[in-house]
């Protein structure tokens, strides 16, 4: 979609040149393969079904790879706790879904860019259920607006989104590219209901550059003002810190039952 028409969000920038482009599209690939762990405040939408969180303020986020979860509240209480790696990994947890055989990011790699960014990356294990709430999705690992790879060359407007302007910015302290994206014929959410460039919009998204992930979506223009899409917010506190097991867990290791084959 390109609406021409559209007054430009930064007129002080020239239009985008491939190369720009393509560092935009690599960046927001990159997420899985830029940090270990992060530690992020989010904004949550009160117009989003917030169970089970049920806040509708920032909260506090610890993440661990994709394999564990802590959610604090504005007080510091926990309201949301969760992880993956005490699973037993029997033939019946293997059997489930095609989901348990695909690999984690940190035992995939990628093809990278000169500058380490990631050009195009294989089919990876997702958060799964590990989420609260499914829209972090797209949050976290915004791939949706990029596609795992290049779009071929002989195929024209095959880019999941359009990119009407783009922008090198600091967004709260932090270095960011920023762009106004349009969706294109092949986009795809990454959560089916939750897009982060919603259908006939002009979205502004903004990247972080040290770990990839969207700081901030705000949809400029809709097709359909009647229902605007709220914005989303995230504030990135630290990454690659080191989390023990025990901060993801309601009990302690010690105090699982053990388990004989």
């Amino acid at each position: 979609m390109d609406l021409p028409s559209a007054p430009l969000y930064f007129p002080e920038n020239p239009i985008p040149d491939s190369a720009g482009r393509r560092r935009f599209r690599a960046l927001a690939r990159s997420a899985p393969w830029l940090s270990t762990s992060l530690n992020l405040e989010i904004q949550v939408p009160s117009v989003f079904d917030r169970q089970p969180l049920n806040e509708n303020e920032t909260v506090k986020v610890k993440i661990r790879q994709r394999e564990a979860i802590v959610v604090h509240n504005s007080v510091g209480e926990t309201i949301f706790q969760k992880e993956t790696f005490s699973l037993p990994r029997s033939r019946e947890y293997l059997a489930s879904k095609n989901t348990t055989w695909q690999l984690s990011s940190q035992l995939s790699t990628p093809v990278f860019t000169e500058d380490q960014l990631v050009l195009r990356r294989p089919k990876i294990s997702g958060y799964g259920e590990l989420l609260p709430l499914d829209y972090w999705q797209g949050v976290l690992d915004p791939v949706e607006i990029a596609g795992e790879e290049p779009a071929s060359l002989d195929l024209a407007f095959d880019h999941p989104t359009y990119i009407h302007e783009l922008a090198e910015l600091t967004h709260h302290g932090r270095r960011a590219l920023a762009a106004v994206l349009s969706p294109g014929h092949t986009y795809k959410p990454a959560v089916a209901g939750y897009p982060l460039v919603p259908a006939g919009s002009r979205t502004l998204v903004v990247l972080d550059q040290s770990t990839g992930i969207c700081l901030l979506r705000k949809v400029l223009q809709s097709d359909n003002p009647s229902d605007p899409a709220p914005d989303l917010i995230a504030h990135v506190i630290a990454q690659d810190e080191y989390y023990i097991n025990s901060q993801f867990q309601s009990v302690h290791w010690l105090d699982q039952p053990v388990i004989h084959p």
